[in-house]
């Protein structure tokens, strides 16, 4: 199943490429994994530029994933985004889509993923990784989960440095979890101060926790270790 959920992804990733080229930037998890990343996601989330409204590219973007032989789709607007429940023979994944008048962007090339399913590599626009990581850290934030922190060390691997406009702008306005009790919201207001939040909290993470976490995102192999990497990385923040 996980195998299939991979490679629809793919499938939609290398249909978005073609049809809408610079319009569809692409965000969150898969960016890691067209950068090499192996852990998994089974959604994709993209911005659509430049637009005013989520409904302006709900037509566009419906007739392009009905396209596909076999599709089944379930599609809602929400506050926040389009989203879209793809099936295709017995297997669903999720495509979001946010719109935007700009974006800051970089181009890449899907080689690392698409070659695994026999697909052409395709030049995409990926958010620029700067703000990318700055929104990850702002998402650990808001909900503490393990998988952003590894993300977070992956950005940072690729030479990322947080864009601290993108991240003040964020931790001035988080939106936490209910999961995230009162007394551990983050309490101060510069980057620096929040980088030292970080670095505490991940102080605390036990090989078993992050493996615990990670299990279903990543095999076995890639979580030993992790502990050390993770702080290891976030000591070079300034």
């Amino acid at each position: 199943m996980i195998e299939k959920e991979q490679q629809l992804l793919a499938r939609v990733l290398d249909l978005f490429a073609q049809r809408f080229d610079k319009k569809a930037v692409l965000r969150g998890g898969m960016v890691l994994r067209v950068l090499g990343s192996p852990r998994l996601t089974n959604d994709l989330d993209y911005i659509f530029v430049p637009y005013k409204s989520k409904k302006d590219i709900v037509d566009e973007i419906v007739t392009c994933l009905r396209s596909i032989e076999g599709a089944d789709l379930d599609y809602s607007i929400n506050s926040k985004c389009l989203r879209v429940a793809l099936t295709v023979d017995q297997t669903t994944i999720q495509v979001e889509v946010r719109v935007a008048m700009d974006v800051k962007t970089t181009t890449t090339s899907t080689r690392l993923f698409s070659s695994q399913f026999d697909l052409p590599p395709r030049m995409i626009h990926v958010v620029d990784t700067n703000i990318a990581l700055a929104n990850k850290m702002a998402a650990w934030n808001e909900r503490r989960l393990v998988r952003d922190i590894y993300d977070i060390w992956f950005l940072l691997q690729m030479s990322a440095t947080p864009d601290t406009a993108t991240l003040e702008r964020r931790l001035r306005k988080s939106s936490y979890s209910r999961l995230v009790k009162k007394e551990d919201y983050f309490p101060g207001r510069t980057c620096s101060e929040f980088y030292e939040f970080l670095r505490g909290w991940v102080a605390g993470l036990s090989e078993k926790q992050i493996e615990d976490e990670l299990s279903d995102y990543l095999p076995p192999e890639e979580t030993s270790g992790l502990a050390l990497l993770f702080r290891a990385a976030l000591a070079r923040l300034l």
